[in-house]
């Protein structure tokens, strides 16, 4: 049978990116998490779309923290502030690289429709409860124990108890369509699940304007486990 040839370095804590990485590599993820040879870091001059990603996160945590429910406020108000937040967290991208506008334009185009997006979720039942939470769970290994974590984007809870992790995404509904159109092709929302023990987990597509709850075909709790089992093995 196949074992590591330096089993000191297996890692016994895990986060779902580095999961993630074993999934779609293992040669990589054994370069990168066990032989710890990471590649050189470029220097940036402009923005890339994982910036923007990560800006978008900021701007939505910061709105959310300041506005947890939206329902009952005019809808002029709400956009003017997501739009101020916005502003606020592109600006000294823009002074460093006035280019940098395209990027911000980008997310202005959205504050529209996440608003119409965030009151909908609202009127179905869904209520805010906290944003960038810290998530682990540890997995049963032959002589100790893997310790899963990750950092939620989102957790939102309904009056019955019952709770669903968000994970925002600057990419397209189709796109996470596919993603999720196999069970335990993508690793992320059912490491998140399974981190939080939720019943829900779905993704929330913002792009081109539009805003979209992207969500498993299949059942998350399972969904959940099968992943968790899978990684032990591995």
């Amino acid at each position: 049978m196949p074992r590591p040839a330096a089993p000191h370095r297996v890692p016994l804590r895990l986060s779902a990116s580095a999961y993630a990485s074993l999934m779609a590599c293992p040669y990589q993820f054994f370069a990168r998490r066990l032989l710890g040879l990471a590649e050189a870091e470029e220097v940036r001059e402009a923005l890339e779309k994982r910036d923007y990603g990560e800006f978008v996160h900021r701007i939505l945590q910061r709105f959310h923290a300041a506005h947890p429910r939206l329902s009952g406020q005019p809808d002029g108000t709400l956009m003017a502030a997501l739009e101020a937040i916005g502003r606020e967290v592109f600006a000294p991208e823009i002074e460093e690289n006035f280019l940098e506008h395209a990027w911000l334009a980008r997310w202005l185009e959205c504050v529209p429709g996440y608003i119409a997006w965030q009151k909908a979720r609202e009127a179905s039942g869904w209520r805010y409860a906290g944003g960038e939470l810290v998530r682990e769970r540890s997995l049963p290994l032959a002589g100790g124990e893997l310790l899963l974590h990750g950092r939620l984007d989102r957790l939102d809870r309904r009056s019955d108890g019952s709770e669903a992790v968000l994970d925002y995404k600057t990419q397209s509904e189709q796109v996470l369509r596919n993603k999720l159109r196999e069970p335990g092709e993508d690793v992320q929302l059912a490491c998140y699940a399974y981190a939080h023990e939720a019943a829900d987990a779905a993704f929330v597509s913002i792009e081109n304007g539009k805003v979209k709850l992207v969500e498993p075909r299949h059942d998350v709790p399972l969904l959940a486990q099968l992943n968790a089992e899978r990684l032990v093995q591995a």
